[in-house]
């Protein structure tokens, strides 16, 4: 595809800059208490450890997330629980790269996983820290790790099974007696190793007071709202939902996103000048929801005022729009964003015919 002549360049650039840009997101409602959890959640009451049946089958479409931390009265949970040990604060230690790249590629990518959520709980700008963080301990209910690896639960506990036997985590299911004097599951709880050595749970990681669950339980902030909306609608919890969680801020899906018609990109050429920051932010707004891209909200507005001032053809982003959400839904892209700014760089200096 061939841009029309004297297209600058350097709107590009800023685009390819603007996906870079983080955006603070707004929170937004949450819902109302809801009732308690159907067997099949880790927070539901269970007198086994054993996984339950498999789950739904994968499905990569994410929505929008609504950000809930735990209401006051919660657990006592500021900071992730880390214990730190002793090395060079001069030069930091890779992490389990060669211990790592042994394992079979199921129980690697989960470990990778639970190593990015452990630094991704560790207090930012502390460079000695994170060079000296042996093993972080964390909560984190195993199902929403199953719902983010696109995996059963009972891979992932036959996953990590195999790293436990490696002595790179250690885990275990920790339960409390409800006001209702039901016995229920709180979550995972993960001890996982940064370095070589041998994960373990202490006797302080089962006093910490890890979860308030009749507070969650009232306000509706459980992990049982995810396997719902990967049933209903396909969503499932991000990288950043895990390290939240595990920070103790819950997290629950949007799952009353308005689809919004991609052919008003045709129209924005056309349309009255008072009404394109409107319908641009519309437009904006749903892309970043659709692609779970959404620090990116501000690129995709870029986009459609490149359409909207004539810069960029509307039939030609508008394809390339359908095309990529297609491909994303597939499981062919994972950064819509990078991949449209690829197709528009390569359409710019495609010679004239």
């Amino acid at each position: 595809m061939v841009l029309p002549e004297g297209t600058e360049k350097s709107f590009l650039q800023e685009l390819y800059e603007a996906i870079f840009q983080a955006e603070d997101l707004q929170p937004e409602n949450n819902p109302g208490p809801t009732t308690d959890p159907p067997m099949g959640s880790e927070e539901a009451s269970f007198t086994s450890s054993n996984p339950p049946p498999d789950g739904e089958a994968e499905n990569r479409v994410l929505d929008d997330l609504t950000h809930k931390s735990s209401p006051k009265g919660g657990p006592a949970q500021t900071h992730p629980k880390v214990k730190v040990v002793g090395g060079s604060t001069l030069e930091a230690k890779p992490p389990v790269g060669s211990v790592c790249q042994a394992l079979p590629d199921g129980p690697r990518k989960l470990l990778e996983l639970l190593q990015e959520i452990a630094l991704g709980i560790l207090p930012p700008g502390n460079r000695d820290l994170r060079r000296k963080v042996g093993t972080v301990v964390f909560l984190l209910p195993l199902e929403m790790v199953a719902l983010h690896l696109g995996v059963s639960r009972q891979t992932v506990w036959a996953w990590k099974k195999e790293l436990e036997a490696t002595g790179l985590i250690a885990t275990d299911t920790l339960y409390a007696r409800t006001r209702d004097g039901q016995q229920r599951a709180l979550g995972t709880l993960w001890s996982v190793r940064l370095r070589p050595g041998k994960a373990h749970l202490t006797r302080d990681d089962y006093l910490y007071s890890w979860r308030n669950m009749d507070l969650d339980i009232a306000n509706g902030i459980l992990s049982y709202k995810w396997v719902q909306a990967h049933k209903e609608r396909g969503i499932r919890p991000t990288l950043d939902t895990l390290v939240l969680w595990a920070q103790g801020k819950r997290v629950i899906p949007n799952t009353k996103s308005v689809a919004v018609d991609l052919g008003l990109i045709h129209v924005l050429p056309e349309v009255e000048e008072a009404k394109r920051p409107m319908l641009i932010t519309l437009l904006a707004t749903y892309l970043s929801q659709v692609f779970d891209d959404h620090l990116s909200r501000r690129f995709y507005a870029g986009l459609m005022w490149s359409v909207a001032r004539g810069e960029l053809p509307a039939q030609f982003v508008f394809s390339l729009i359908v095309r990529t959400l297609r491909d994303y839904k597939d499981g062919l892209i994972t950064r819509p964003g990078a991949y449209i700014v690829r197709i528009l760089k390569q359409a710019m200096e495609e010679p004239a015919a």
